[in-house]
């Protein structure tokens, strides 16, 4: 009942079988395929075999680490339940990327975490991945700052005169480290 790709070497494998081996994965680690960017891995084993630590996590975002490794547990990968960047609104996304530093590779950081203010430290690469999360390829930075500066009105976001940063309003939640 063993697939092919479970008794051979993953340099040897086809397309197909990498497909299968992350069928596995999400299934055997409780991985969130959401998450996943499966058009980059319509690839020859031979090819996921060179992918590095950094395109594991372009592909896979947060399930990069554990399908680079192969056998970490999924608790491993998701011990932060609220953090797992499966939020649905982009101010929320925002929020778990800062309070999940392991997982934001330096895009995001605190300026003032007292009062909120983050900086947006690679936005091209905030963008490609809420993209992914979302579904859309064609999301830049431009776009996704327009909707962040939708949150001034709502009081989810406050303005901060300085590019790329931000400030977390009366209306947001779940940032302050008192509030956790």
């Amino acid at each position: 009942c063993d697939s092919y790709w479970t008794s051979v070497h993953p340099e040897y494998w086809t397309k197909r079988h990498v497909w299968e081996w992350l069928q596995f994965c999400c299934d055997q680690y409780k991985l969130d395929a959401n998450c996943i960017s499966f058009c980059h891995f319509n690839i020859s084993g031979l090819q996921l075999c060179g992918m590095t630590q950094e395109e594991f996590m372009e592909a896979a975002g947060v399930c990069g680490d554990c399908l680079k490794t192969g056998g970490i547990k999924s608790q491993d990968c998701h011990s932060h339940s609220r953090t797992s960047l499966q939020s649905s609104h982009l101010w929320e996304f925002v929020r778990d990327l800062l309070l999940s530093p392991e997982e934001n590779c330096g895009i995001l950081e605190w300026e003032d975490r007292e009062q909120g203010i983050f900086r947006v430290v690679k936005s091209e690469a905030l963008a490609k991945m809420w993209g992914q999360r979302k579904k859309n390829d064609r999301m830049t930075y431009e776009k996704l700052s327009r909707a962040l500066r939708y949150y001034y009105k709502t009081g989810i976001l406050e303005r901060v005169d300085r590019r790329l940063v931000y400030k977390f309003g009366k209306n947001a939640h779940g940032w302050h480290e008192d509030k956790l």
